[in-house]
């Protein structure tokens, strides 16, 4: 009986350790090009091989049905194979993916998995895509093939001031990231992407999400987050020359090398570039120096990266609009003036733009970025920054009086001179600014046998200094120093944000999402040279967002989210320092004394809640979603209709709005050459509670808003695209469509308003009309020897269809879009 039981547990250990032979081969995942010398390891033993040349792998050993393969490659993420997946004897295709090493990667890998759930709010575009169809534009206009995403240029162009929005919130109210640490500017909220000139060509992976959420995004995103994951690494050398040219004197040449693996662990990385225009309005022109250098180390647990970045710009004004009546003018919407009255069918003053009015300015980037494994499921994705900015802007001041400088008896100028009378006719105005913001970005992810956990900090520090002067002018009274500082204030802004996020899997069909932010963000503006408005004021929020997940087929799936997120104004709309001397008082409650309770603002944060609803099928040709959303708010910072002193739209808040949409999104892929894509948003946007004060030459006139369209939203956005590749030709023709905009909050009921009140606007006109536009791209790949990367030439076509639009407008200012334009491209690949 010992003699049967011992035979049949020695037959049972043979079957189970039997000899086999396996193989396969090894790619990169998103290029197809085959990985050479990556490992191949039975888990748990010292067996195994690696890939040849081809990226072919063949061994033989002992193996049993509960053994795994490990296949591994420097700077990509391991993937793990069952035995059971070889047994057919046929060599297995193994496709690997490049780490993506930021800080946030673990946002990265979340919203990625969460595409798999909610694909139709959130988009990503790869490297490979990137390559395929980007030329020269700014970010914004890149991105405006998306759902619900729109953009608009001051200059009409695709280099220069660009401004993006989602779902028609624009980008102060989009969070917006590289590398997961966040971009928008602590005071203003504003993204500048004149600085990230050409980063697009040096970008892995961007990540867009619409919608609200606060979490792992870092800032509260009330439109949308977007996240650019700048170049990583490579497995071989490469070398690429671009360069190009095209209307408006628009050129590009740009240099991008990579060291490819050395000493088995490290990589280095260099891109240099150089975009120049002239522009589409009149001294608009830009001038756009970018560098990106980037060093990654890869040891055992350990993935390192040292990041250097940024640009130095040179650019001519150009951020006041033109009243409608110039936008069909072939030769009028394209002047650019620094000041001008019309009465709505002609010009009847203007102020000539001046070669002078120019800005300058130069904001480098310092990171230091580490992902450390502790084990299978538990990782650190650390980042640690700085990033510094110091530039001017010099303006018109021919409009301000010399009190506006306060040059006057009370700053110790002669009391002879009657400073509300005297005017400099070619006054110069220099805005200068300098900024300073470090942090610590620190991010756990453990993966647990339901799904992930996530929870980190975000510790920023912001401080700067700000001052104006009249940098010169004509006439002025002797006396008065060349650098005369009329104002000087320091601005600052401490940000501690701690977040968790769990993604939890009940079964195969039910999943559950969640993300909780408490965020502290405390405002400081302080040494106030004249008026001595220095105070400080903090807010505490609590963001979160949840969802529900349900697939109930491989094909098919339904969603639900639900959030809350609050967000507190720009420090401008507490206190415009700057224009303390024109008349600005601090927006707070004034006591009786004339002293200002520094506890008690008079704006407010804004408080949004919101609901998503959405359904995607997901089939082998076609895969496509429609999402609901509702989004109610109390006291949301709206626009009110006109622009600022340095051309940014004033806002304010609104008692209660709401928001309704749908997106619907699909890609059709009849044959494996075409590519068929659709996206359209319908919307409806209105102030449901709300009241405008208007000063005016009866006395402050109470205006009712109820009801009326939100001023800046479009009714719909809608694109159509066609893709063709084959042998190395990429062909592309993009049509987009865009509803019409109020450029204020008066809605339909501005001329009716203007019989009562005749100077509420100097405009009659409120609504930026919809408009269509077609764009085309063509390129030829192709290699100048086998073993080089591929070379390029390529075309695209602007506006082909020369339809003369505006792509926005601000009460009565419209920003014309640049007529049909050309660029062409060439790259050369080693």
């Amino acid at each position: 009986m010992k003699s049967m039981i011992f035979f049949i547990l020695l037959s049972i250990a043979v079957h189970a350790q039997q000899t086999s032979r396996i193989s396969g081969h090894v790619y990169d995942g998103e290029t197809g090009s085959p990985l050479y010398s990556a490992s191949i390891l039975l888990k748990g033993k010292n067996t195994g091989g690696t890939t040849d040349a081809a990226g072919f792998f063949s061994f033989t050993a002992e193996m049993s049905e509960a053994d795994t393969i490990v296949i591994s490659f420097l700077g990509y993420q391991k993937k793990f194979i069952p035995f059971a997946q070889f047994k057919s004897g046929n060599p297995l295709s193994i496709n690997l993916t490049r780490t993506l090493l930021s800080a946030q990667s673990i946002y990265v890998t979340a919203a990625l998995g969460e595409k798999e759930q909610n694909p139709a709010v959130l988009e990503e575009i790869s490297k490979q895509t990137i390559q395929e169809n980007y030329s020269v534009q700014d970010v914004p206009e890149y991105l405006s093939t998306l759902p619900s995403v729109s953009f608009y240029s001051d200059n009409g162009g695709a280099v220069g001031y660009n401004y993006l929005s989602i779902r028609g919130f624009d980008q102060r109210r989009i969070a917006v990231s590289v590398n997961g640490i966040p971009q928008n500017d602590p005071e203003d909220h504003n993204v500048y992407w004149i600085n990230f000139s050409d980063i697009l060509s040096g970008t892995d992976l961007v990540v867009v999400q619409r919608g609200s959420g606060g979490g792992i995004s870092g800032y509260p995103a009330i439109g949308g987050a977007v996240n650019l994951i700048t170049a990583s690494n490579s497995e071989k050398p490469f070398t690429y020359l671009r360069t190009g040219l095209g209307s408006y004197n628009t050129k590009k040449i740009s240099f991008e090398s990579s060291s490819g693996i050395f000493n088995k662990k490290s990589s280095l990385y260099v891109k240099l570039s150089q975009i120049t225009s002239s522009g589409y309005r009149d001294k608009s022109f830009a001038k756009l120096n970018s560098y990106y250098l980037s060093y990654q180390q890869f040891d055992d647990n350990l993935v390192s990266q040292i990041n250097i970045y940024g640009g130095i710009l040179e650019d001519g004004l150009v951020y006041t609009g033109l009243p409608k009546f110039t936008v069909k003018d072939e030769n009028l919407r394209r002047k650019n003036y620094s000041y001008w009255e019309s009465d709505n069918s002609q010009f009847t003053w203007i102020t000539e733009r001046r070669a002078g009015e120019i800005e300058n300015f130069s904001q480098p980037h310092y990171e230091i970025l580490n992902e450390y494994q502790f084990s299978d499921n538990l990782k650190l994705n650390s980042a640690l920054f700085l990033v510094t900015g110091n530039g001017f802007y010099d303006y018109d001041a021919s409009w301000a009086p010399l009190s506006y400088f306060r040059v006057s008896s009370i700053s110790g100028f002669p009391s002879s001179i009657d400073p509300d009378t005297i005017y400099s006719p070619n006054a110069i105005i220099r805005a200068m600014v300098e900024n300073v913001q470090y942090g610590w970005i620190p991010r756990f992810s453990y993966k647990h046998e339901g799904g992930e956990f996530i929870s980190g900090l975000e510790l920023r520090k912001h401080s700067s200094l700000h001052w104006g002067s009249l940098r010169y002018g004509d006439n002025l009274p002797a006396g008065i120093p060349q650098e005369w500082k009329y104002y000087s204030y320091r601005g600052g802004k401490d940000i501690v944000n701690f977040f968790v996020y769990e993604n939890y899997k009940l079964n195969d069909k039910l999943s559950l999402q969640g993300e909780l932010q408490a965020a502290y963000h405390k405002y400081r503006i302080y040494e106030e040279q004249f008026v001595a408005n220095n105070f400080s004021l903090d807010n505490l929020f609590l963001n979160g967002r949840f969802g529900v997940y349900y697939n109930f087929s491989e094909q098919n799936a339904l969603y639900l989210t639900a959030a809350r997120v609050s967000r507190e104004p720009r420090l401008k709309e507490y206190y415009d320092a700057a224009e303390s001397s024109g008349g600005a008082v601090p927006q707070f409650v004034q006591r009786t004394d004339g002293t200002y309770d520094w506890n008690e603002p008079l704006v407010k944060p804004e408080t949004l809640h919101a609901l998503d609803f959405g359904y995607r099928y997901r089939g082998q040709n076609f895969d496509g979603g429609i999402n609901l959303y509702a989004m109610y708010f109390t006291d949301e910072i709206v626009k009110n209709g006109d622009l600022d002193r340095f051309g940014q739209p004033r806002t304010g808040n609104m008692k209660a709005t709401e928001h309704l949409g749908a997106e619907v999104y699909g890609i059709y892929k009849p044959v494996k050459q075409i590519n068929i894509i659709g996206n359209f948003t319908l919307s409806s946007d209105k102030i449901t509670e709300g009241f405008r004060y208007a000063d005016l030459s009866s006395g402050v006139q109470k205006i009712d808003l109820a009801g009326n369209r939100i001023a800046g939203f479009p009714g719909y956005l809608a694109n159509a695209i066609v893709q063709y590749e084959q042998s190395g030709v990429f062909l592309q023709a993009s049509a987009r469509f865009s509803g019409k905009i109020y450029s204020d909050n008066y809605g339909d009921n501005l001329k009716n308003l203007l019989a009562v009140y005749p100077d509420l606007t100097s405009y009659n006109d409120n609504v930026n009309d919809e408009f269509f536009t077609l764009g085309l791209f063509a390129s030829w790949s192709f290699k100048i020897f086998e073993d080089a990367r591929e070379s390029k030439v390529y075309v695209q076509a602007n506006n082909v269809l020369n339809n003369l639009y505006s792509a926005y407008a601000v009460g009565g200012e419209f920003f014309p879009a640049a007529e049909r334009n050309f660029f062409f491209g060439f790259e050369v690949g080693f």
